[in-house]
């Protein structure tokens, strides 16, 4: 599983978000590697109406529907065919508490939750309530070209760890400094399901041959979900 995250970079919004996402799509079919896209609100509709692969949100707030001017709905995601949404980036912290709202919320409507923690001690809180899926993404490694599987391996290990004690259905992930496929592989023999990568794929000169050489490291290893 690999989450391209297009955050608010200029190079991946309007019709460069359509062409990053069909990218993906034609990766993921040809390797069959389940890949998520997930683009800056405004481009959501145009990358799901150009693309077969799931799209996530960048955030979500804690509410269905209703008097919350400013508020991302969860039901406004689901009307346009959002298949689920990170939540609690280290660039977008929430409130553990919001954390949990959200979770319980998508749990009605079959919304996937992408959670994020920062640490090992956050970690374990989200664990204890099932998101579809929590990452380990230490804030001070993102962007920085050095991966957390190499460079915070150790806790990496704890996180995989203490996530399977906790709850083993929760699909396991990391980000940050993932730049290359030995960053990737060096998360799957540490027991990740899954990355996250942004930067590393939205720069990359030719990002048809980045993603084909992450893909077929999950396919080297027989990753499967």
């Amino acid at each position: 599983m690999i989450v391209l995250n297009f955050k608010a970079y200029r190079e991946a919004c309007g019709n460069k978000a359509i062409k990053l996402a069909k990218i993906a799509e034609v990766v993921s079919k040809k390797y069959g590697v389940k890949i998520f896209v997930s683009p800056q609100f405004l481009d959501i509709p145009s990358v799901i109406k150009n693309v077969k692969i799931p799209v996530l949100a960048q955030h979500v707030d804690d509410v269905e529907e209703g008097r919350f001017t400013g508020s991302i709905s969860l039901n406004s995601l689901k009307e346009y065919g959002v298949y689920g949404s990170l939540i609690n980036h280290s660039e977008r912290k929430l409130p553990i508490q919001k954390i949990e709202r959200v979770i319980k919320i998508a749990r009605k409507y079959n919304f996937k939750i992408f959670a994020l923690a920062s640490s090992i001690k956050e970690a374990k809180k989200i664990a204890k309530m099932s998101p579809y899926s929590l990452s380990y993404e230490p804030p001070e490694l993102i962007a920085s070209g050095k991966a957390v599987s190499k460079y915070r391996a150790k806790s990496l290990e704890e996180f995989v760890k203490v996530v399977k004690e906790i709850n083993p259905n929760i699909v396991k992930m990391c980000g940050a400094g993932i730049t290359n496929e030995e960053d990737v592989k060096a998360a799957l023999d540490i027991g990740v399901d899954g990355v996250l990568i942004a930067s590393a794929f939205v720069f990359s000169e030719n990002k048809k041959r980045f993603l084909e050489k992450i893909a077929r490291v999950f396919v080297k290893h027989g990753t499967k979900l």
